[in-house]
């Protein structure tokens, strides 16, 4: 038994609380990664895991031993990458998670550039809105929109964005100019909600904050589709305005409530943690961070 691939596969059941995804990131067989914890289990005399048809649990033997050995193989990551870091060839695979509308505009027409910079990396990218969890599901980083929950993971800012009342010259032609926030009530709204966000606007003059949860005949996890809609006249949308820039300067958009502020929109880098970050980690928080986000975003952090 090669005792250091046994431990690594352990920690990532752990993590996972799966062996199929534990050997998937090990690129080994379900079948050797459950062999490799049982031979494990028999050297140290103890069993660390509770396997039931439902779920995996560190038994209270396992979750100290995890404790122990995570750390020490968090330390064995950063030696590699330190020596990594002495190279300018970056290796193995980079597997990033990105916003699929701001990836796809912002993000993927810069990407051949880094590709051709580095053509030994092996690049996996997921365009998706889910909040992926970096760890369990193997990403090495992930860039991230909005409020950032607490966590273990690292995050750098790299833009701010902000939010903007927008609908089309026709819609308010034939619906008129919303005044105050409650003016909205007599409008059509079309609404963005990602998975499990309350649906809220949020509105601030120079007196106070006010938070109204809106309804609408029509309610979209996608940015992009709410901007056609709202250009095609069919409601009032409230959108990051790296959305609607190209229609707001060519007048297919007008801003509505200019004087109502709202919270500014954040956009992170988020990476596990390491005291040595990974070359190839390293090199593509620069690229992304090198970017003229300005051109989609009021200011570049």
């Amino acid at each position: 038994m090669d005792k250091l691939n046994a431990i690594s596969v352990f920690c990532k059941v752990i993590e996972t609380q799966s062996f199929t995804q534990a050997a998937a990131q090990q690129n080994i067989s379900v079948a050797m990664a459950s062999k490799l914890v049982s031979q494990l289990e028999e050297q140290l005399k103890t069993r660390l895991l509770q396997r039931t048809t439902r779920k995996i649990v560190p038994t209270e033997a396992g979750l100290i031993y995890y404790q122990r050995c995570q750390p020490i193989l968090t330390e064995l990551d950063d030696a590699e990458a330190s020596i990594s870091n002495l190279t300018t060839t970056l290796q193995g695979n980079l597997t990033i998670s990105l916003p699929r509308d701001f990836g796809l505009r912002f993000i993927a027409p810069n990407l051949t550039r880094f590709i051709n910079a580095h053509p030994h990396l092996h690049m996996e990218i997921e365009f998706n809105d889910r909040m992926v969890d970096l760890v369990a599901e193997g990403f090495d980083l992930a860039l991230r929109i909005g409020y950032l929950q607490d966590s273990s993971l690292v995050a750098k800012k790299i833009a701010t964005s902000t939010m903007h009342f927008v609908a089309s010259p026709d819609y308010l032609k034939r619906h008129g100019i919303p005044q105050t926030p409650a003016e909205l009530e007599h409008h059509d709204c079309l609404l963005y909600k990602a998975t499990g966000n309350q649906i809220y606007w949020e509105f601030t003059d120079a007196n106070r904050t006010q938070r109204i949860k809106m309804r609408s005949k029509l309610i979209c996890n996608n940015g992009l589709t709410l901007a056609a809609l709202a250009k095609d006249g069919l409601g009032i949308i409230n959108t990051p305005r790296f959305f609607v820039e190209e229609e707001l300067a060519a007048g297919e958009l007008v801003e509505i409530l200019p004087n109502y502020r709202q919270q500014q929109l954040d956009l992170h880098i988020v990476y596990p943690h390491r005291r040595h970050l990974a070359a190839k980690v390293r090199a593509f928080i620069e690229f992304v961070s090198g970017l003229n986000l300005c051109a989609a975003t009021s200011h570049k952090a």
